[in-house]
């Protein structure tokens, strides 16, 4: 692929922020992203990265360390910590895994309780001690037991719509612990029922239309009030990047790679037409006046994926990078001087108001994965 003028293409970024940095949104935003003169280097991702990394460690939400959020976080973590290797960080989440003794939270089927096995995961294949992965795998395991074993994917009236992947969400959280676990392991198994499950899921909340997923199925039929189907910003944030996640896992060889790729492309072009002139995605993806505001997980995933695209030949590199600064800038400049970042759309199930001093674990988790594939993305 050719390799364009990354200096060019940050100049331009910068010219260009000058005339669209008005207003990013009516959330608060009155002076946010005012800085025209960011400076997009390794060292200030670096140093950005860190910062985040610092507040969210210091200030903990006092959440158990297994939940999903926090295993969005650590899952970022070990980005940064492959990214930028820091005996602190290794301790960090080996000391996490200790504290847990190395389980999942209770319900073996429900996909949220399987984030934390990533990290377990990617802390066995730097050290691989079975403890880090005996109790996951145990749990992964009762999903081939699973009676009955016919995915039924309802989310409104099915009392039993948690034991499957039955929202968007859940493809950021199961599928690539079932990837990893193959990696790992060697056993075929777990990639074969992730790939099983996952096509059931597209098949069931895919739009071929918008190329984007629906939340869950009470999605389907609702409407903004400018008559525009409603994707959730974050909801496809959870699927793309969940996406490069099991990319990462399976095989270079492995024929079912050509479907994971296919889907991620398509979502990605239709992710830059609705991309924000500031560079951010709203909450509702195809309806910014249902709330006109920034929102940062939602576009920390999108930048995860879409750089990660970049950086591995899958998307070309002239079309998608000025997409993939533009909305570095806004989350950079949505980390405050303490190393918080903010607006942060709160725990939900779509899309919603966003305040500047919102935050959560998984927003920091996922500029973290985003910060790592944008400093490889200016290392090439």
């Amino acid at each position: 692929m050719k390799i364009f003028n990354l200096k060019f293409i940050l100049l331009l970024i910068a010219l260009l922020t000058i005339t669209t940095n008005k207003s990013l949104a009516s959330n608060d935003t009155n002076n946010f992203a005012n800085n025209t003169k960011i400076n997009i280097t390794k060292a200030a991702v670096l140093e950005q990265m860190e910062a985040v990394t610092q507040w969210q460690l210091n200030n903990p939400t006092g959440k158990e360390l297994w939940v999903w959020e926090y295993g969005t976080f650590y899952t970022g973590l070990m980005s940064y910590y492959k990214l930028k290797p820091q005996q602190k960080y290794l301790d960090e989440m080996i000391a996490m895994g200790e504290s847990l003794q190395w389980k999942l939270k209770p319900h073996p089927y429900l996909a949220d309780n399987l984030t934390i096995a990533q990290t377990y995961i990617d802390l066995y294949e730097i050290d691989p001690q079975p403890k880090y992965i005996d109790k996951a795998r145990y749990v992964m395991d009762m999903e081939f037991y699973k009676r009955p074993s016919k995915p039924d994917l309802r989310w409104q009236d099915n009392p039993h719509k948690l034991n499957w992947w039955s929202w968007a969400d859940s493809l950021f959280m199961a599928p690539p612990a079932f990837a990893q676990m193959t990696k790992v392991t060697g056993d075929t198994k777990y990639l074969k029922k992730m790939d099983k499950l996952w096509k059931a899921t597209y098949k069931y909340l895919y739009d071929k239309e918008e190329d984007l997923f629906f939340r869950d199925d009470s999605y389907f039929a609702p409407r903004t009030k400018n008559d525009k189907k409603v994707f959730w910003s974050r909801g496809n944030g959870w699927v793309v990047g969940g996406l490069v996640k099991v990319l990462e896992a399976m095989p270079k060889d492995d024929t079912r790679r050509r479907f994971y790729e296919r889907v991620l492309k398509n979502m990605s072009k239709s992710l830059i037409a609705l991309q924000a002139p500031e560079g951010h995605w709203y909450p509702s993806l195809l309806d910014k006046d249902e709330f006109d505001v920034v929102e940062t997980s939602g576009t920390a995933f999108f930048v995860y994926a879409l750089a990660w695209g970049i950086n591995n030949n899958l998307l070309d590199e002239k079309t998608y990078l000025p997409h993939v600064l533009k909305a570095w800038q806004v989350l950079d400049s949505a980390v405050e001087a303490n190393g918080k970042l903010g607006f942060v759309q709160l725990v939900g199930v779509g899309p919603d108001k966003v305040k500047k001093e919102h935050s959560e674990t998984y927003g920091s988790g996922a500029f973290l994965l985003a910060g790592s594939e944008v400093y490889r993305l200016l290392d090439k």
